[in-house]
């Protein structure tokens, strides 16, 4: 007996939906399983990765912890008590090499424990007084690291064979510091000059100059007139810059410090006196060489700078040859030259004229009055009538 045709194909048909149910139901489980094992890899590796990282990521936390729990820097603090002691006789080589090993070359030196507050570059003009720069250094960094101050010693020499000129080598010892460092305080220091008291801070105003030397011993510790700014004088760089620095043009001893007064009382550079107790010095005895003209130029310089300012002598007229530096272990030493007799001829719009003193074989200048008023005729009210 045959099976009718149209009772095959009803056969088939539901054997073709029966093979498709099971091809979906595998694609099914195939999918399943896919995804279950891409799930469970997932957390595998996120487990593994918490396994191998995770003290990493302690690690990483403890230390924004620490930074967090970081103190800010420590600024320095001068000491509290004057533990400083003074040592006039000169040290032996031993000792002082001691004493100098904790500097870097040159004479400069910082403390390292904090973050010094102020940095001072300390000047001394020097010519032919190696025993007084020896005690004075063997004081001085003593007396400067009790401050804790960031600081450098810079000695500068003049050569021989021309007379010594205070104020043009102060005027070098700051552009030669200030190339090497930008200092907060410029300290121009007499070599003769020995501080007494660690109290008395070498550090500078913003604004205006600090005159330490208040009380030398030769003055029996006190000031011998009212303009006196001589022997250790401290200045922040823009206020020394505005007075035009130190004149250039008093050779051998005396004039320059009371110039450079009316230098800043023309341009309104203050500046504040140490204490008497605090700015005591001891001041070593030396021959000088006066300068007999210093009183004829004080006169003429004081209204001149009323008058027209330090304009035309000074910072800016400057010109020097630097023939050595050395970086020694107590200063850093830089010797200079330059042509005296051109600059004389040039100061003041050339109004100088030499003047051979034979008693002394020396050449001194002096004021040429006619010359002065024609180059500088607003000077001239402020000057006494010829005969009176």
């Amino acid at each position: 007996m045959t099976t009718p045709p149209d009772q095959i194909f009803f056969q088939g048909e539901e054997i073709h939906k029966t093979k498709m149910m099971m091809l979906k139901m595998v694609f099914f489980w195939m999918c399943l399983s896919i995804v279950s094992l891409v799930f469970i890899s997932g957390i595998l590796i996120r487990w593994t990765y918490i396994a191998e990282v995770g003290g990493q990521e302690q690690t990483v936390l403890k230390v924004r912890q620490k930074r967090y729990d970081v103190k800010p820097a420590k600024f320095c603090t001068p000491q509290s008590e004057n533990n400083y002691r003074v040592h006039i006789q000169r040290m032996s080589p031993n000792v002082t090499g001691k004493l100098f090993e904790n500097l870097s070359p040159g004479g400069a030196w910082q403390p390292t424990s904090c973050v010094p507050r102020d940095h001072v570059a300390v000047i001394i003009p020097y010519r032919d007084r190696q025993e007084h720069l020896d005690i004075l250094l063997q004081n001085l960094h003593p007396f400067l690291q009790s401050q804790n101050i960031h600081y450098e010693i810079f000695v500068i020499e003049q050569a021989p064979s021309t007379i010594f000129n205070l104020g043009l080598i102060r005027n070098v010892g700051f552009l030669e510091a200030s190339a090497t460092y930008n200092f907060t305080c410029y300290i121009f220091h007499d070599v003769d000059k020995i501080p007494l008291n660690n109290l008395l801070l070498y550090r500078c105003p913003t604004d205006k100059a600090v005159h330490f030397a208040s009380a030398e011993d030769r003055f029996k510790y006190s000031v011998p007139y009212y303009r006196y700014i001589g022997g250790v004088l401290g200045f922040p760089a823009e206020a020394f810059r505005k007075t035009n620095g130190y004149p250039n043009g008093y050779l051998g001893w005396g004039g320059e410090d009371d110039d450079f007064y009316f230098r800043m009382q023309s341009q309104n550079v203050s500046f504040t006196r140490a204490d008497s107790k605090l700015g005591r010095y001891r001041v070593f005895h030396h021959p000088i060489l006066a300068n007999p003209s210093s009183g004829s130029s004080l006169d003429f310089a004081r209204y001149l700078y009323r008058e027209y300012g330090p304009w035309d002598d000074g910072l800016n007229t400057l010109h020097y040859t630097k023939q050595e530096v050395e970086h020694r272990p107590a200063y850093t030493w830089i010797k200079v030259g330059f042509d005296q007799n051109a600059m004389m001829k040039k100061l003041w719009k050339g109004i100088m004229d030499p003047n051979y003193d034979e008693k002394r074989n020396l050449t001194w200048w002096n004021i040429n009055m006619t010359r002065a008023i024609q180059q500088f005729p607003r000077v001239k009210k402020h000057l006494p009538e010829e005969g009176s």
